[in-house]
């Protein structure tokens, strides 16, 4: 379907956000989204999409583990034969085929999501108050900013010894910084400031996070006793997806596309240093794929727990 792409160039899903967004066109996307969904409903579309999303995961990890193997010779012998590059080439397009399909499939589910509940969706300018919103969408969407350098998603971050990030903290880094090379340097290393207009989005702020302020769900998040709940909330779904051995909905690998699954780092400082989401294809001494998602502020926390258990962190 491709609906948010066709408006804004965005990958969306259900729990994501849309930046730069002027007021006047939060009517146009949700009619536009009603309409879509009316159209799926009628043909029926919804189970088969389904089901080519499932196959095209399926695929997807078979896609991965032989372009591993192929990384792997290649890293051992210097070469690859022509018929192995010739292999490589074709998988690594097939995968982007499949990609496109999963994108697809999220933003139906978004689309879906919009057109049924567009009571919980609103245009909001993002200040220092309401940065985590912004924030609570990290990893899940790539908002359609692509890398002025090699044209690659890019994705907000904020410095990681921030705590409570402000507007002025953003800055979008492009995602080909978890393309390495073969002497292991980043393909991309672009980082941009976020502009006035990217703070104006259009999202859902349905829940009781969202309703106070950036600096009161900090404050609150780190008292002691919601510490407590929060990591034992957070420890029950690590053990529920490892002994499934399953992602988490609505946040992908960039560069692989398979959903990325919720690992907790050793020696962590503090409840906000201590989970993030990683690539199934990671691999020790940077022998993998490098790709994470730091959950590191309590919206992040939120729009997880929210996403995979119904609730989030207050």
């Amino acid at each position: 379907m491709s609906f948010f792409s066709s408006l804004f160039k965005a990958v969306a899903t259900a729990a994501s956000a849309v930046i730069n967004v002027a007021v006047e066109t939060t009517k146009v996307i949700v009619e536009a989204a009603t309409e879509a969904w009316q159209e799926v409903t009628q043909t029926g579309k919804e189970e088969s999409a389904k089901k080519i999303a499932i196959k095209a995961e399926d695929e997807l990890v078979d896609i991965n583990d032989e372009l591993v193997q192929l990384k792997g010779r290649y890293q051992e012998r210097g070469y690859l034969s022509e018929a192995q590059k010739r292999r490589a080439e074709y998988l690594s397009e097939r995968r982007n085929e499949l990609k496109t399909e999963l994108a697809d499939y999220d933003e139906l589910n978004a689309t879906k999501d919009l057109a049924e509940n567009n009571e919980q969706f609103e245009h909001i300018s993002i200040d220092d108050e309401h940065a985590h919103i912004i924030q609570g969408n990290v990893g899940v969407s790539t908002f359609g900013k692509q890398c002025p350098t090699c044209n690659r998603d890019m994705v907000i971050q904020w410095p990681r010894h921030v705590t409570t990030a402000g507007v002025n903290d953003f800055f979008w880094g492009c995602s080909g910084w978890y393309h390495k090379l073969p002497n292991g340097k980043s393909i991309c290393q672009t980082i941009i400031p976020l502009s006035k207009n990217d703070l104006d989005i259009f999202a859902k702020i349905d829940t009781p996070e969202s309703q106070i302020t950036n600096s009161q769900l900090s404050e609150l998040t780190l008292l002691p006793a919601p510490q407590k709940i929060i990591i034992e909330r957070m420890e029950d779904l690590r053990s529920d997806r490892m002994a499934a051995t399953q992602g988490v909905d609505d946040y992908r690998c960039p560069v692989h596309g398979q959903k990325l699954i919720l690992r907790r780092k050793q020696n962590a400082t503090g409840l906000l240093d201590q989970y993030f989401l990683g690539c199934p294809n990671w691999k020790p001494n940077d022998q993998g794929c490098n790709y994470l998602v730091k959950l590191k502020s309590p919206m992040q926390l939120t729009t997880l727990l929210k996403q995979e258990t119904g609730t989030g962190i207050l």
